[in-house]
């Protein structure tokens, strides 16, 4: 049972695939039906059967409890017997009234003991009843072992198909995962080679960003120079403007100086003239006259005289200020021509710049079409593989959702592998229940029979005989029936060396290329075919359990009529009540454990333990396969190395898809 247990997870790897040509799962699921049906019969027998020996049990250990305290009183009352003889013995004359009453009484007793063996005559009718039962669930036991033996012969050939089929399959998947490895190998080379490719791209499209910015600032700042520049040669103009208008005001000025000079002059050479001829006239004329126009003349010479040095000093000044101006003008033009210079070398500057500037807008713009291409291609590469991960994902999940579907399904086998095996051993233990039972009675005869010759020899010798020849009876009864007991551990030691085997062969008949709706009819049909099964042979358990508990209560009133002859001591029956207590004991922990493996039939393989000691319990434990938990192991370590293997894929596709997503995040941002 171990062995099986050990062996769901692993083999439910081996049930993936069935061979083409198997059809025979109507079978299987019809004889996986009729043990389900025979369990779940087997089971409430097995509780009923549970509560009715409880029932006997308790009334077991009161009627025991009673034959004790008789037995104890019929001791002291026979001890005081023994007195009374002694007595008599000395006062045979006093006493022989005495003697008279106790032969009397001994005669009532014998009388009872007479009732009591027409009793016990019954009973042994009825106990031979009860092994003529007993026979026939043997042979009834011995036919469904043989039909066992044969559907297990048949699964273990269809097991030997299935797994070569699923050793092959594994082969094939092994190939397919070492292939996935090599492609995710080469898919992971690949977007390592794209992230270096990117971020030489992000490093270029860097530098080329800073070289652009770097030469965005200098066409600022050139501008703001031009501004400057445009702005001082605006002011330059306007004060070269406002000099050539000066210029030109001074020239007029000095036009008009120089005409307001030569009319001067006119004057004064004409004063001059004028002066002459007076002075000509004169001398032709009276002085008294001509003293008179004299100084008016003078004082006219005087006050031209003082024009004239008047406006020669203007003139001067003049002169002076023209030259001065002449050299502001040239010195303005100078620097009018230097700043129109430097005006052209700025202008050819930023013709230059802006060539160049255009020159790397281009180059910035063919570099991000570049970056636009290669990141339109790394999005359909990135899309492409996750698209592929995806699909890897559906397929793992697929996958372990078929293989926990066959991990229910092979765990729900072995459950019923389990709980069939246990039920073989109950029925096991009944059978050495009732031979322990058989023992006890032909024990509790031969010890009556002793107190009955110890008591009364020569009255009692004709029913010493009958008795004798009735426990030789019980003798060759018990031993046929220990040979019959014999048969069928024999019979169920093998069913069970082969039933591990059987839950597997049924759970991988069920995969393969059917549906899973077909596969659970078949396992509907199979529980209900066993639950039918199982409640027959419950039946048969619950009518030879109700024979059992009426007959246990005959037998104890018979002995509580024959305990005042008995001479058995307290410990031999403190002996018997302790085997019978733990007869009962290993029935009662068996059914426990039916109990247990309905809820818990996982642990029975993660608590070997345990199950060892609860088996220790049982009288007749099953044998369990070697190579049936070599198998297991294997098929262990081949479960664990594939979700190891599972595992690893899982933890590596999710860092792909982060660093995916990351590459992806990364791209935006730059964008």
């Amino acid at each position: 049972m171990r062995s099986a247990a050990a062996a769901g997870p692993g083999r439910a790897r081996c049930q993936v695939l069935k061979p083409p040509g198997f059809s025979d799962g109507g079978f299987a699921g019809r004889n996986a039906k009729k043990w389900a049906g025979e369990v779940g019969l087997l089971r409430r027998q097995v509780e009923d059967v549970e509560k009715s020996k409880q029932d006997m049990v308790r009334e077991y250990e009161q009627q025991l409890k009673k034959f004790q305290e008789e037995l104890s009183r019929l001791r002291r009352s026979y001890e005081k017997l023994q007195k009374k003889k002694t007595r008599s013995r000395g006062e045979a004359n006093k006493g022989h009234e005495e003697d008279k009453f106790e032969l009397s009484r001994l005669t009532r007793k014998l009388e009872e003991f007479r009732q009591k063996s027409l009793d016990w005559e019954k009973q042994r009718l009825q106990y031979q009843q009860q092994v003529a039962s007993l026979e026939a669930q043997r042979k009834a036991l011995a036919e469904h072992s043989e039909l066992v033996q044969t559907q297990l012969a048949n699964r273990k050939q269809i097991l030997d198909s299935v797994e070569l089929a699923s050793r092959s399959e594994i082969q094939h998947l092994t190939s397919r995962l070492e292939r996935a490895k090599d492609t995710i190998c080469a898919n992971e080379l690949e977007v390592e080679r794209l992230s270096m490719r990117v971020d030489d791209l992000s490093e270029d499209n860097r530098m080329i960003l800073e070289d652009q910015q770097r030469v965005q600032e200098e066409l600022r700042q050139s501008k703001k120079m031009l501004e400057v520049l445009q702005d001082e040669k605006m002011e330059l103009k306007a004060t070269l403007q406002s000099q050539e208008d000066f210029i030109d005001s001074s020239k007029l000025h000095q036009e008009q100086l120089q005409k307001e000079l030569n009319r001067m002059t006119e004057t004064l050479h004409r004063k001059e003239l004028l002066i002459r001829a007076l002075e000509e006239r004169l001398q032709g004329k009276a002085l008294s006259s001509a003293g008179l126009e004299l100084e008016q003349v003078l004082l006219q010479l005087d006050v031209a005289q003082k024009k004239e040095q008047h406006l020669q000093s203007e003139v001067n000044r003049l002169e002076n200020s023209l030259v001065t101006s002449n050299a502001r003008c040239v010195q303005l033009s100078e620097e009018l021509s230097e700043n129109i210079k430097e005006l052209q070398s700025l202008e050819e500057d930023q013709t230059e710049s802006r060539a160049e500037i255009k020159k790397l807008k281009d180059q910035l713009s063919q570099a991000e079409q570049m970056h636009s291409s290669e990141l339109e291609g790394m999005k359909r590469e990135i899309s492409r593989l996750t698209q592929e991960l995806n699909q890897r994902d559906i397929t793992i999940a697929s996958a372990s959702g078929s293989t926990s579907d066959l991990e229910r399904q092979l765990r729900a086998e072995i459950e019923r592998a389990e709980r069939k095996a246990v039920e073989h051993r109950v029925i096991l233990v009944q059978l050495e229940t009732l031979r322990l039972e058989n023992r006890h009675l032909s024990e509790i005869l031969e010890k009556r029979e002793c107190g009955k010759l110890k008591g009364d020899d020569g009255t009692l010798r004709a029913l010493r005989e009958d008795y004798a020849a009735e426990l030789q009876k019980l003798i060759s009864e018990n031993q046929q029936l220990r040979t019959d007991l014999a048969e069928t551990r024999a019979k169920l030691g093998v069913t069970a060396q082969e039933c591990p085997d059987g839950p597997e062969g049924m759970a991988q008949q069920g995969q393969g290329k059917e549906p899973r709706e077909a596969q659970h009819r078949t396992a509907q049909e199979a529980q209900h075919e066993e639950d039918e099964h199982t409640g027959r042979t419950h039946l048969q358990l619950d009518r030879t359990a109700q024979h059992h508990h009426r007959d246990p209560l005959r037998c104890g009133a018979a002995e509580t009529g024959t305990a005042p002859e008995m001479g058995e001591p307290p410990s031999q029956s403190s002996s018997k009540n302790c085997k019978e207590s733990r007869a009962w004991l290993g029935a009662e922990s068996v059914l426990h454990v039916v109990d247990e493996n309905k809820d818990f039939a996982d642990e029975a393989s993660k608590q070997p333990a345990l199950n060892h000691h609860r088996e220790s319990v049982f009288l007749c434990p099953l044998p369990t396969a070697p190579v049936g938990s070599i198998a297991a192991r294997y098929l262990e370590d081949e479960e664990m190395r594939s979700q190891h293997i599972l595992e690893c894929l899982n933890a590596h596709i999710e860092e792909l898809k982060k660093e995916s997503a990351k590459i992806v995040r990364r791209f935006e941002h730059q964008e």
